[in-house]
């Protein structure tokens, strides 16, 4: 994903900031053990992870490339199991 500026999230703590100096993030399942939890995130080149209910409203981004490669070999490997 390109943002068109950089990512601001919530603050969680006082001393953490709320803003990523990073305008691209690759889309990633996390915590997908505990079904309690929240699943979709963000991740950055520095390699932090931010989940997306932690985003600020009102940011805009653009979807680089979806990942149809991956899709095509999961179907394969559903066929032959």
């Amino acid at each position: 994903m390109s943002f068109t500026d950089q990512v601001r999230r919530a603050r969680l703590w006082p001393w953490s900031k709320n803003v990523t100096y990073h305008k691209t993030a690759i889309f990633r399942r996390i915590n997908q053990y505990n079904p309690l939890a929240h699943h979709d995130a963000l991740e950055f080149p520095d390699g932090q992870k931010v989940l997306l209910t932690f985003l600020e409203e009102g940011q805009h981004a653009t979807v680089l490339q979806l990942p149809a490669a991956a899709v095509a070999k999961r179907a394969s490997v559903r066929r032959s199991v």
